[in-house]
């Protein structure tokens, strides 16, 4: 078979580039568990001067230094031997609040190399990896990812945009399934003081850090976290329903829809972030699909395909599935938001009143 000498050049270049970002993650993840971004955000600093602030040894941090430079992340200035990240990297980078902060991306990076042993086992035995195979980093990782919506978007597009804030001000209680550590209800529940609420959650180390943020937050006494199954009904009726980027995870997501319908009161809400995906491969080509569909293969599918489920996976709820579902379920309507996001669609599916 003859080879396309041009071609193949150009694939081991774009092979290079991703073992780059491979080991760019590594060295982010450092660099934003040690404080190091955070530091070199404030002024530029000599390698000396950064290892005294963060009391880290300096060839460590020497060495480290040289590979973000080399990687694009910092700039050095060689005349005086200093490094500093660019205020236009610093939003990805050190600020935990920004809406494209990548620090819970790294974190969750880490978390995922340790189940890979168990996850290449799958490939030949099937099933999947149940929740608590799942370590510390992986689980915080994504509730700093998730962050980023309860703090930019949530209160300031999304409830408007689904048009329900009168809702919220007349004590709502609400429901957030698959809620992680409860930044979402939490954040609702400070907004709107008479909003009352449930969070459900399969992970033990989600609804412990639920239960204690909710604490810290003050809100503890209207807004309580549980370990619950939504495939098991819910046990008690509510105004609003919140899923963020949780059905496609689900056994049975269908089911689940009619389950969350079932418990919404009359003229009910249910709010659903999902991917914003295609229901074609083809249509998913690029360098999200491809986070996409390996995340698929490292949590979304497997932690459904452990729980006999169907193993939607990232990209298994495209909008027409959504809509049929919501059909299917007996919703009288359901609106797709006017929220751009590359990552993420968000839906409003109303229950007749």
């Amino acid at each position: 078979m003859s080879i396309d000498q041009a071609k193949q050049e150009q694939f081991v270049n774009h092979a290079m580039g991703d073992i780059k970002g491979g080991f760019m993650m590594l060295m982010a993840h450092l660099g934003d568990r040690l404080g190091l971004f955070r530091a070199l955000s404030q002024r530029p600093m000599t390698s000396r001067e950064l290892a005294s602030e963060r009391n880290l040894q300096e060839r460590y941090v020497r060495e480290w230094l040289s590979a973000m430079t080399c990687g694009g992340y910092l700039e050095y200035d060689s005349d005086a031997d200093t490094f500093v990240i660019p205020p236009e990297h610093a939003a990805v980078l050190s600020v935990p609040k920004s809406p494209v902060f990548f620090g819970g991306m790294y974190q969750q990076m880490q978390g995922l190399w340790n189940i890979m042993p168990e996850l290449k086992e799958r490939f030949s035995t099937g099933g999947g990896l149940n929740l608590d195979a799942y370590g510390q980093d992986w689980w915080d990782g994504m509730e700093r990812v998730t962050a980023a919506w309860t703090e930019n978007f949530m209160l300031q597009e999304w409830i408007p945009q689904a048009d329900l804030q009168k809702t919220l001000d007349g004590g709502a209680h609400v429901a957030d399934i698959g809620c992680g550590k409860g930044r979402a209800l939490i954040k609702l529940a400070q907004a709107y003081p008479d909003v009352t609420g449930v969070g459900y959650d399969l992970s033990d180390s989600n609804l412990a850090g639920a239960r204690r943020l909710a604490q810290e937050a003050g809100v503890d006494d209207r807004i309580r976290f549980e370990k619950h199954d939504v495939h098991d009904g819910l046990p008690e009726t509510f105004d609003a329903i919140l899923t963020f980027d949780a059905v496609h995870d689900f056994k049975d997501p269908q089911q689940a829809f009619r389950l969350i319908h079932r418990a919404l009161r009359d003229g009910g809400a249910y709010l659903l972030v999902e991917y914003r995906v295609g229901e074609r491969l083809e249509e998913n080509l690029g360098p999200i699909g491809a986070v996409f569909y390996s995340l698929s293969v490292s949590y979304c599918m497997t932690t459904s395909l452990a729980m006999e489920g169907q193993g939607l996976g990232t990209c298994g709820l495209p909008e027409d599935t959504v809509r049929e579902m919501a059909d299917r379920a007996g919703f009288a309507e359901l609106t797709t938001l006017p929220f751009e996001h590359p990552f993420n669609k968000v839906y409003v599916a109303r229950k007749a009143a």
